[in-house]
């Protein structure tokens, strides 16, 4: 294991927060992310802030605004191509739920993997209006971050 994490462990720190925006931003931007490993991401960065290698309040920034980045282009995607997939009868299901719950459903959305990388997508297609999506956007990319850097965090104490 430590010699799959030795690059990142050996890295200048802004090629770290570098590599961890690109993972955690394209988790939600481009549908093949949804096998990205953003928790472990998040987790290796609280880990690394704890260590000394990066900073934590910069950590947290980096991934909030590439988890915030990563929902508002998969939302302008949704948009623009959802409505070509709205036929399909598991999109309509999960587009309504979107309608219905609005913000809590993309709070709720983030914090689940795989779902997070369709949430926004669905709700761009549901035509959620974007300041409401973009609220759940953020307070939701602030909530995820916060609570898996810290667990990373924690762990590198207890270690």
């Amino acid at each position: 294991m430590d010699s799959l994490l030795r690059p990142l462990l050996d890295a200048p720190p802004a090629v770290v927060y570098l590599v961890c925006a690109l993972v955690i931003t394209a988790e939600t931007a481009v549908l093949p992310g949804i096998v990205l490993p953003t928790l472990s991401t998040l987790l290796l960065m609280g880990f690394l802030a704890e260590r000394g290698t990066l900073h934590l309040g910069l950590a947290w920034a980096v991934a909030v605004g590439a988890a915030v980045l990563g929902d508002q282009l998969a939302y302008l995607e949704g948009r623009r191509w959802g409505p070509r997939l709205s036929h399909r009868d598991r999109w309509q299901r999960v587009e309504r739920a979107v309608a219905r719950y609005g913000v809590p459903a993309v709070i709720a959305g983030r914090c689940l993997a795989g779902v997070r990388t369709l949430v926004p997508r669905v709700a761009g297609s549901a035509a959620m209006p974007y300041p409401r999506f973009a609220a759940g956007s953020v307070a939701a990319a602030v909530l995820w971050a916060t609570a898996e850097l810290l667990v990373g965090h924690t762990t590198a104490l207890v270690l």
